[in-house]
C-alpha cells in the first residue's frame, strides 16, 4: 500500500513540474473608431489595418462611442455578455486626432 501511494505522489509531483510555466496572454493592439456594440455598454471596434472586430472590455474611463483611439490590451478568456467581436481586456488607450469617426461611414487616417 506504501508502494502505491509513493507511487501516485511521484506521478502528480513528475505530471505538474512537466506542465511548465503558464502561458502569457497574447497582447493585442488596434486603432480605429469606437463603436457602440449591439449590447447595452459594449463598445466595439474594427481595426483600421487588420479589419478584425474587437469587444473592448475595461474599466473607467473608457472611450466614447465615435472616438478615434489606439489601444493595447490581451485577449480575454472567457465569456461575456457582449455578442460581437474578438473579446480584449483594453489595459491601455489613448485618443488619435489622426483618426476621423464619422457616423455610418469608414474612418479616415
Amino acid at each position: 500500500m506504501k508502494c502505491f501511494v509513493l507511487a501516485v505522489v511521484l506521478t502528480l509531483l513528475t505530471t505538474s513540474a512537466w506542465a511548465g510555466p503558464e502561458p502569457k496572454a497574447k497582447e493585442v493592439r488596434g486603432e480605429g473608431c469606437v463603436e457602440p456594440g449591439v449590447e447595452a455598454r459594449c463598445l466595439v471596434l474594427r481595426d483600421l489595418k487588420s479589419g478584425k472586430l474587437y469587444n473592448l472590455l475595461g474599466k473607467d474611463p473608457r472611450p466614447a462611442p465615435g472616438e478615434g483611439i489606439e489601444f493595447t490590451g490581451v485577449l480575454f478568456d472567457g465569456m461575456t455578455y457582449c455578442m460581437q467581436g474578438t473579446a480584449v481586456e483594453v489595459t491601455a488607450w489613448t485618443h488619435k486626432d489622426s483618426v476621423k469617426c464619422t457616423q455610418g461611414a469608414a474612418p479616415k487616417k
